[in-house]
């Protein structure tokens, strides 16, 4: 079931929160001559043009936050990727209902739960759903068809994926760098800050402070409170736990510093960009490789994973041309390559 949870998000078809799924709108659509209200036919169903412009509207909106602006030809070619996505959706769905696929409601029940989990509070829950047009109602039918075409895809291509240990050992000696894990520090610090543009007298201040904060652990304190006490970095609240990390995550002079200390050790004054830091190294952890026996479940998955993503698309091709679909969209004659990934999350 690993492996499921990304198959929605290889072609696109993951829970967008800007298509109500059955809007008046939609029922305008299915109004015969009509045609302007629907994008897609999908084996007789029709997919309102309503869910294309909710979709629309919050590609635009994040554009326009990152300073963007889309041309006709780009909103013509992102249409056309949503419109095809949506289709493969509606396939993969009515495919798994012509199979008798059903969803256990407690399924839907934890989906739901989890979704509300990421809300403040059941006001803001409801403020959302509503500004997309939504009810509770409708967000479970969207539970309701991801994990029915989860199923679907389990029952239908995962379970013929299989991956012998001889394909996982091949994998394993062709791919040496993918299974090293570098050197790693394990890390406290406290930091006091200084601004860029800083002059010398607040620069001073700032050093000064370091130093008597130097003192104090010189003298036995014990660095983690002084750091809950002192420092000027969010992991304060965790007495300055930065947990491990390797080379290349911090900047110079602090990853120098960190990765010169004994496990026990605590540092010289260190200037960086941010500021003034002590750190003290809680561990260490030498380059490895992990065997093949470590990495064999997660390779395995991974490998499985990867030949879902590959006959997924062949499965939705199949279901087209056994299908009848019809797209209601204007052609663009040279493809945009770029995906709607910004409507996606």
């Amino acid at each position: 079931m690993r492996i499921l949870a990304n198959t929605l998000v290889i072609l696109g078809l993951v829970f967008l929160l800007a298509s109500p799924s059955c809007t008046a709108d939609e029922k305008n659509a299915n109004k015969e001559g009509q045609t302007d209200n629907y994008v897609a036919i999908v084996n007789g169903k029709k997919i309102p043009r309503t869910e294309l412009d909710h979709k629309m509207a919050l590609i635009k909106k994040r554009a326009a936050s990152a300073g963007q602006q889309l041309g006709e030809k780009r909103t013509a070619n992102i249409e056309q990727d949503i419109v095809n996505n949506m289709v493969e959706k509606e396939l993969l769905y009515q495919k798994s209902q012509d199979l008798g696929i059903t969803v256990d409601p407690e399924m839907i029940d934890a989906r739901m739960e989890q979704f509300k989990q990421q809300f403040p509070d059941e006001g803001q829950f409801q403020e959302q759903l509503s500004r997309f047009g939504y009810t509770e109602k409708s967000l479970r039918s969207e539970f309701e068809k991801n994990l029915a075409i989860q199923q679907l895809i389990e029952q239908e291509i995962a379970a013929d994926v299989s991956i012998p240990d001889e394909e996982l050992k091949t994998y394993y000696k062709e791919h040496p760098d993918q299974f090293k894990t570098p050197e790693q520090v394990k890390a406290r610090h406290i930091l006091i800050k200084t601004d860029s543009e800083a002059g010398e007298d607040e620069r001073q201040a700032a050093r000064e402070k370091i130093e008597q904060i130097e003192k104090r652990i010189e003298n036995g304190e014990k660095f983690s409170e002084v750091a809950k006490e002192e420092s000027e970095c969010p992991s304060s609240k965790t007495g300055g736990d930065l947990g491990y990390f390797s080379r290349g995550q911090m900047v110079k002079p602090f990853e120098e510093a960190a990765f010169a200390l004994a496990v026990g050790d605590v540092s010289d004054i260190v200037e960086t960009q941010f500021g003034y830091h002590l750190i003290k190294a809680e561990d260490k952890k030498e380059a490895s490789k992990k065997t093949f026996d470590e990495i064999k479940e997660s390779l395995k998955e991974q490998l499985e994973q990867q030949k879902v993503k590959e006959k997924l698309p062949e499965y939705v091709e199949m279901l087209k041309e056994k299908g009848d679909v019809k797209i209601n969209l204007p052609t663009v004659e040279t493809p945009d390559k770029t995906s709607p990934e910004p409507t996606e999350g």
